[in-house]
């Protein structure tokens, strides 16, 4: 194994070397590179002029003696607390593997720097094409989905104690914020299932029925990241439902202890508001104790409504 790398006055990219074939990455590419690309592996005008940009949706498309795929994978901001997605392009010939990133994706950097410093690389040396590392770079990215999935999960698991502390309006921002990862998540996601599956049938064309176990494993790993995905979101939108239900019951306790207090003053204001009518004559107003009398009568009833209210299980 051997890693070199090229510069010029137009273009800079690594490439690893090994008995079978070689493995060429190109980081924030510039239109030398490209064009270097389309020169030296004979790449249609159309795919070179996608590589200059990143690309808004995931694709596999096969070409003559090449496949050309975009990948987006989910990469987790700790200090935004919001996730990201990251493309990475693939080139992929029976003799070369080329892959394109535009931003920074720590991973997938050390995945590369690994293989190209590390004697021991075992995804380099068993690999026998391009499709072969493929599945390696591609199952190391999918396991750093799932990892990166972790700090949902420590979320949920926060957000449910929470809940069933009392603390349901303390965690209402904390359930938006852990929809929008998921909401995030499923966005990178969703959209390789059909690219995967468009992969492993160009592959098996272009490459043979030997690297088919291969590609179907690249299946396999994206069904793991997406099945831990949806359990996520099911657990989410069951513990949403839940503390909706619990805030709305308090809500409801609220407004009934207003309902009955307003149920308890108004015939006791139109009491008191008959006694001060200006008339001739009072029946209570003007005789001995008339302010204990009228205290009396209220109390009265206010203890009736409330015995009332108890029978019926209002209170």
């Amino acid at each position: 194994m051997k890693g070199i790398t090229w510069y010029n006055d137009r273009m800079s990219h690594t490439q690893l070397k090994t008995k079978h074939f070689i493995w060429h990455h190109i980081q924030k590419p510039n239109e030398g590179e490209i064009e270097w690309v389309r020169q030296s592996h004979k790449i249609h005008e159309l795919v070179a002029g996608e590589l200059i940009h990143p690309s808004a949706r995931a694709k596999a498309e096969r070409f003559d003696h090449y496949i050309y795929m975009v990948l987006h994978f989910p990469i987790f901001n700790v200090y935004e607390r919001k996730t990201y997605q990251r493309e990475v392009d693939f080139i992929i010939t029976k003799k070369d593997l080329i892959t394109v990133t535009y931003e920074e994706l720590p991973h997938f950097e050390d995945f590369f720097k690994k293989c190209l410093l590390d004697n021991s690389c075992e995804e380099l040396f068993v690999s026998k094409t391009p499709a072969h590392l493929l599945f390696y770079i591609i199952k190391e990215m999918f396991n750093f989905s799932l990892r990166q999935l972790d700090h949902i999960q420590a979320n949920i698991n926060s957000i449910e104690e929470k809940i069933f502390s009392g603390l349901e309006r303390a965690v209402v921002e904390d359930l938006s914020v852990a929809r929008r990862d998921i909401i995030d998540f499923r966005r990178a996601l969703k959209p390789q299932h059909i690219t995967l599956e468009s992969l492993q049938a160009h592959g098996v064309a272009l490459f043979g029925r030997d690297v088919e176990p291969y590609l179907s494993g690249i299946l396999g790993e994206y069904a793991k990241a997406w099945n831990l995905l949806e359990n996520n979101k099911e657990t989410l939108d069951a513990l949403y439902d839940n503390n909706t239900t619990l805030l709305s019951i308090k809500q409801n306790e609220v407004m009934k202890m207003f309902t009955i207090m307003a149920f308890v003053t108004f015939p006791l204001s139109l009491f008191v508001s008959i006694l001060g009518l200006d008339t001739a004559r009072n029946p209570i107003l003007g005789r001995t104790h008339d302010f204990w009398i009228i205290v009396g009568v209220i109390f009265a009833l206010v203890s009736v409504m409330i015995i009332i209210f108890k029978r019926k299980n209002w209170i």
